[in-house]
């Protein structure tokens, strides 16, 4: 479902131009040091990445993705482009929508905390009321309760 890799051109032409097109990350390091990413000398999204055979989970509980060194290079003004710099993918996705979507595989706890946590973070609420008489402290907290989705379920 999710890759981190260039399609053969030669067997999925469409899928190859789309990832081209949208889910490569850079030029940075090396080849501009100018770039937005970079950070004291070197990339802050951590490319190019490490070239592997099979997807591994790391300590962190985030993917690293299969990124084998099958030769496929891709050239565009004079920076190369190998599995190194993809950024990963959903191919349905990337069809569906025709833009940069980076999608990440979100099956450990750690992942799934931290997508809850920021993600699905309510808006901030508060209220406010002048009289001259005691306020309902339960209605103002009630009024100001927020249910998000993973709540809900």
């Amino acid at each position: 479902m999710i890759s981190a890799q260039l399609s053969d051109p030669q067997l999925q032409p469409l899928l190859y131009a789309k990832v081209t097109k949208y889910m490569l990350h850079g030029p940075c390091g090396v080849d501009n040091s100018q770039a937005k990413c970079m950070v004291n000398g070197k990339c802050s999204k951590c490319f190019p990445k490490e070239y592997r055979e099979r997807t591994d989970w790391a300590e962190d509980s985030y993917p690293l993705y299969a990124r084998p060194d099958n030769g496929l290079v891709f050239e565009h003004n004079g920076a190369r482009f190998t599995n190194q710099y993809v950024v990963p993918y959903c191919s349905q996705l990337l069809f569906l929508f025709g833009c940069h979507l980076n999608v990440e595989i979100s099956a450990r706890l750690g992942t799934v905390k931290y997508l809850s946590k920021y993600i699905y973070k309510g808006p901030n609420r508060a209220t406010m009321e002048i009289s001259g008489r005691m306020q309902d402290e339960i209605k103002a907290h009630l009024d100001g309760w927020f249910i998000g989705p993973t709540e809900a379920c």
